[in-house]
């Protein structure tokens, strides 16, 4: 899958906001801890949408997906845990609301993404 095209956001575009909205993931539920992990140019990058309906749309798109199930994350914490998870999968950025077919999205750095979620976890 090439994902080079991908546009990057900068980091003080918007990630507010997404950090505000509720995360979809895609988990492997017979397998804790296991995620879509998707190979770039820029290195190895998770899959996060904003809607439902957009994770669901890459379930039934992606044959890599095949056997996960979608998760929510609603808070701080949860989206924290996942965002240390990402790391420990050694995952360097986190795409936003990607879909196959569409090579645009919005792109953060993991680092710049954590490191905004526990300055507002911090100030709440």
């Amino acid at each position: 899958m090439n994902l080079g095209r991908f546009v990057n956001r900068p980091y003080n575009v918007g990630v507010d906001e997404v950090l505000d909205a509720v995360w979809y993931i895609l988990e492997n539920p017979a397998q804790h801890g296991e995620y879509v992990v998707l190979d770039s140019v820029q290195g190895k990058l998770s899959p996060v949408w904003l809607s439902e309906g957009e994770a669901r749309g890459f379930l039934t798109a992606s044959p890599a997906a095949l056997g996960m199930s979608v998760a929510e994350l609603r808070t701080f914490i949860l989206k924290e845990a996942y965002l240390l998870a990402l790391e420990y999968l050694e995952v360097s950025h986190v795409v936003f609301d990607y879909q196959p077919g569409r090579p645009q999205a919005a792109v953060l750095a993991l680092a710049q993404l954590y490191e905004r979620l526990t300055q507002r976890l911090r100030s709440d």
